[in-house]
Parts: C-alpha cells; structure tokens; sequence
C-alpha cells in the first residue's frame, strides 16, 4: 500500500509563515511523503535545502503539488474551483465560522476539508491546538509593536536627568493572548492591570503580576470551552464606566477579546478614545473580526485626538519563524491522529469537529446553521 502524499503550499506574501517546517517533515518520516511547493518556508526561514535534507520533495508550481497530494496543508483559503482532481483533503486555519460563504470554494465531489481553528479546547487536542500558538505569538508581537510606537518607555529608567516611571499597560482578554501580552509586558518592566469577562482568569492574570479588574455582575462563564461569552446590557454598562476610569490612565492598551462566530465585542468606545492622554496606544488584536476597539481598522494605522490605533490582522506572522515552528508541531500532531483515526470520521470527537466538508457536501453542523436560510 503506497504512503499517503502531503503537500505543502506557499502561503501569500502577506502571511511570512509556513505550516510545516523541515522537522515536521522528519516526523512525517515513514508515514507519509511530502511534497513541498519551492520557496514556501522561505519566508519564514527556512531553506529549500532543509526541506530536501529532511526528505520531502519541492514542486515548483501550485498545480504540480495539487496534482502530486492526497493532503494540502495551508495556513488560510486558496480558490482552486474547477482545478481538483480525483480525492483531496484540504486542511488548515479556514476561520469558517466568521466567513462561512468560504465554504462554497470546497463544495465539489472528491473534497474533505478540516479546519483547524475548530479543534476543541479538550486534553486529547491540546497538541493541535492552533488558536493557542497563534495566541501566544500574538500577544507577545502586540506588546512589542505597543512599546515600539508609544512616546513613553516601558520600564522605570533612572539616569541623569531623573527618573522615568514604567508604562501603564491594560489588557483586555485574558485567554492565550492576553495573558501571553501580560507576561510580556510584565517582562520588560510595565505596570499592568488586566480585565476579563471570565471571573476563572482572575487567578492566571494575578500569577503573572498584573492586577485583575473586577466588575461584579457577569454571565456565568464555566461552560464556554474558555472563551468569552454575551454579557448582559447593564453588566456592559458598569463594565463601561469602569473601563473609562482605566483606560483614561494606561499608556497602552492591548485588546484581545473574540466571541466564535461573532463580531468581536466593543470594549474600547469613542468614549474611551477621547478621554485616553496624547502618545497612547491600542492595539487591537481583534481586528479580523470587526476589532474590539471603535476606531480600529484592520492593518491600518489610525489616529484620533493624538492616540494610535493599530489593527494588524497577521501579527504572527511578523514572527513568522517562531510561528512556524508552533503551527507545524500543531499540523503534524493532527496528521498523526488523522492518519491512525481516519476511518473514524463521522464518530471521533476531534476529527468530527473540524471536518466541515466530507466528498464535497458541508456536514459542520456548526456552519450548517450559520448557513440555512434565515425564516
């Protein structure tokens, strides 16, 4: 029986990142061939001649690997309609849930399709858990592009002309990327205080030295897989009057808050914006998915009343190499589950919950109801 082929595409110029790095070609290693298309670590750093050493093959065209693979991995959306030819399954970070008509360039016979960014949060997915790495990634890039556009330095700085107080830094959002901005900042020496919705962060935000904000009144938030849920108007009404307080003294402001599925909560109003002081900096990590602050747009630079607001939408990929790393460990750990479960797919609780096409057809039940037709 000949091994399963598994290719690699380039990724756009805009995403400096690769899925699969040399090593995880090595782990690949007797359990499948890799086809890798020319240049697409590159950008990331690492060489065509890597990929060769580690035993994977180069295809210098998008067709060729096409026509070569049984598996395409990818970071995001490629629009190869009409071009596929006999079984393919395509897997990578597709972020169905927020733009679920994507689903229309997979709905051909032949075609399985897994998304990533549908793992579930659980102990037996942890090694594939894609949202974490770029999380990580993410709040550690944000903290850097924070303190290298704010007027004021991070840490306390004591020299001849006096004494410089360390920067203000509020987080908002402490899952992954919060509390990976919280590390960071509290690292290179800034004050910080954080706010979440879910009360369970109170404990993570405080072990890293930062100060929990707490606004009595939340939704209940234990059953949630660890993400945001909807508040209650009045509870987003004390959470406003409090936030005003806070972000009119911070610095810098990093906000990470997403709800799956939906826009991305409002937390940093015009409001906000107005009272914040001249030289301080938002960056809004949430900006893909309509952006937690009001005058964030996304990848663009905005500024209002002397303040900076920064949408970057690709962060991670400013750290291409190192999330490149992640994301292949996260990939080839899925492959192997894949590869040993496939005959599974319908029952497995992993593989069920990111297949979203299977021979053409969306069978996600998840996208099946962002998708019917509304009464």
């Amino acid at each position: 029986m000949s091994k399963v082929r598994i290719g690699v595409l380039k990724e756009a110029p805009e995403r400096k990142l690769t899925v699969l790095t040399p090593a995880g070609v090595e782990r690949l290693k007797g359990k499948a061939d890799v086809l890798v298309q020319r240049n697409a670590g590159g950008a990331a750093g690492f060489t065509k001649a890597a990929y060769e050493a580690a035993g994977a093959k180069l295809a210098d065209t998008e067709e060729e690997l096409l026509e070569g693979s049984d598996i395409i991995l990818s970071y995001g959306h490629r629009d190869f309609r009409g071009s596929y030819n006999g079984q393919k399954t395509f897997i990578g970070i597709y972020n169905f849930l927020w733009e679920p008509h994507k689903v229309d360039l997979y709905l051909q016979p032949g075609i399985n399709v897994h998304s990533l960014d549908l793992i579930p949060r659980t102990t037996l997915a942890q090694s594939m858990d894609v949202l974490s790495s770029i999380g990580s990634i993410s709040g550690y890039q944000a903290v850097l592009l924070a303190a290298e556009r704010s007027l004021a330095t991070v840490p306390m700085i004591t020299s001849a002309g006096g004494t410089l107080r360390p920067a203000r830094f509020l987080i908002m959002g402490a899952g992954v990327a919060g509390l990976q901005a919280i590390a960071t900042a509290r690292r290179l020496g800034a004050v910080v205080k954080a706010y979440d919705v879910r009360k369970a962060s109170k404990e993570e935000v405080e072990s890293l030295g930062a100060t929990f904000i707490e606004v009595e009144g939340a939704t209940d938030d234990r059953n949630a897989g660890g993400y945001a849920t909807t508040q209650t108007e009045e509870y987003m009404k004390r959470v406003h009057e409090r936030l005003l307080e806070e972000t009119a003294a911070a610095d810098v402001i990093i906000t990470t808050a997403r709800i799956p599925g939906k826009k991305a909560p409002l937390l940093v109003t015009k409001e906000m914006v107005m009272g914040m002081k001249p030289g301080a900096v938002v960056v809004d990590l949430a900006a893909a998915t309509g952006g937690n602050c009001a005058f964030t747009e996304p990848d663009q630079v905005v500024i209002k009343d002397e303040v900076t607001i920064l949408g970057p939408t690709a962060i991670e990929s400013s750290c291409g190499y190192s999330t490149s790393f992640l994301l292949s460990n996260n990939y080839v750990a899925f492959l192997e589950y894949l590869l040993k479960h496939q005959e599974n797919l319908a029952q497995d609780p992993i593989l069920s919950a990111t297949l979203v096409v299977q021979d053409g057809k969306l069978v996600n039940e998840r996208l099946m109801a962002l998708k019917a037709p509304a009464n």
